[in-house]
Order: C-alpha cells, then structure tokens, then sequence
C-alpha cells in the first residue's frame, strides 16, 4: 500500500554491523550502511550510543555519515580486521566487523515530518545479539539533519574539523533552524553529515509500504 499524502525521499537496502573492542571485550562502534536502490553509493552511519533508541521511550540519538563511497571493494575491506604498530604495545589487531542483519529502508516525508522505516529481512527471526542493539523486525523514527552552522551541546556530536561544509545551495535550505528535516537525499552524499534520530511512540509507518515487504 503507498498513501499519496506521503513522498518517498530515498528507498534501498540497510545492512548493521558492530565492530568489537580490542580482546572483544565489548562493543567499539555500531553503524549501519545504506545502499540506495538504483544508484552504485554506500552510505556509512554511525551510531553514538552503540545501540539504536528504544521505541518504547521518548529518546532521540546522534548519529553521523563517517563515509560516502561508491567503491564497494574498499569500503568492505574497511570492515575487515586491522594490523598496526604501536609504540608501547607493538602490533595491536582491531577485530573485524561482523553484520547483524540486513533489510530494506525507506527515508519517507509524513505529515510535516520525515520517517526513516526499515524492515529485517535475515535473519528472519531476531535472537539475542539483535535484540542487545535494540534492532527490531521493523522499525520506524523521525529523522532530522543538523545544521552544521549551528553549535552543539557540549560533548555531543562530532568534532569541528569533522563536520561537513555543504555547497551554498545545501546550506542555505537550514535558514538559521538547527535542525531541519530529511527531506532530500542530497543530505546523505557527504561524510561528516550529523543526523537525529528520533523515537516517535504514534503510528508506525513500516506497515504502509510494500516496498518494505520481504519478496
């Protein structure tokens, strides 16, 4: 089912990884990548807390675009496990990064909000490492992009020298907002994009997109 009120922003495939500390002793980073269909472009979003916002509480999370990239071959071998020399500890190995699932996604316009819905194709049925990072069968959060103009709390958010300089015809749809929504794709072509991910406990648009739907 599509609604005519609604506006497809981008649709495509999601996958979600971690990557464990050193010694696996814990979790180093969670993010997840886009691919947008129809197009040769991944997208890599971190995730702050290293795990996504519950649904059932009102919460809203710092995520970032660490990289955009439309080689495939070497944004895998980014993932994979890492060799370098330190200079107390000599060589120190960083565990590769393993894929916890992987669906489709949907960035959809609605009534003045934007949505970022996703459904979990595989694994078809959610276990315990899952559920750790809060991922679910199917999803759906307001999203908004931040101004990178704008000063954010302090500890929150990114470095200075890591934000994005967007083109002046990007830049300018922020007027003065500090956040805006997501309501063009152009948003999510540059790394250093920061992005708010917030937990909306109304209606859940996953159940109104075929295109969300396991073939």
């Amino acid at each position: 089912m599509k609604n005519q009120n609604n506006k497809i922003i981008q649709k495509g495939s999601v996958y979600f990884f971690y990557r464990p500390k050193i010694g696996n002793e814990g979790i180093q980073r969670f993010f997840f990548i886009l691919k947008p269909e129809k197009q040769n472009k991944y997208c890599l979003l971190i995730i702050g807390k290293k795990h996504l916002p519950e649904t059932k509480q009102h919460e809203s999370y710092f995520l970032f675009i660490d990289k955009v990239s439309e080689d495939r071959k070497a944004l895998l071998k980014s993932l994979e496990e890492k060799h370098y020399q330190t200079k107390t500890r000599g060589e120190r190995i960083e565990p590769v990064s393993h894929c916890l699932a992987e669906g489709k996604y949907l960035i959809v316009e609605h009534r003045g909000h934007t949505h970022f819905c996703y459904q979990i194709i595989n694994p078809t049925e959610l276990k315990k490492e899952q559920m750790e990072f809060n991922l679910q069968k199917e999803d759906d959060y307001l999203i908004k992009v931040k101004n990178p103009q704008q000063p954010s709390p302090p500890g929150v958010g990114i470095r200075e020298q890591q934000k994005v300089s967007y083109p002046p015809e990007i830049q300018e749809k922020f007027a003065n907002y500090r956040f805006i929504n997501l309501d063009n794709p152009q948003f999510l072509d540059y790394a250093g994009v920061e992005i708010l991910l917030i937990t909306q406990l109304q209606q859940n648009l996953t159940e109104r997109y075929e295109d969300l739907k396991v073939c």
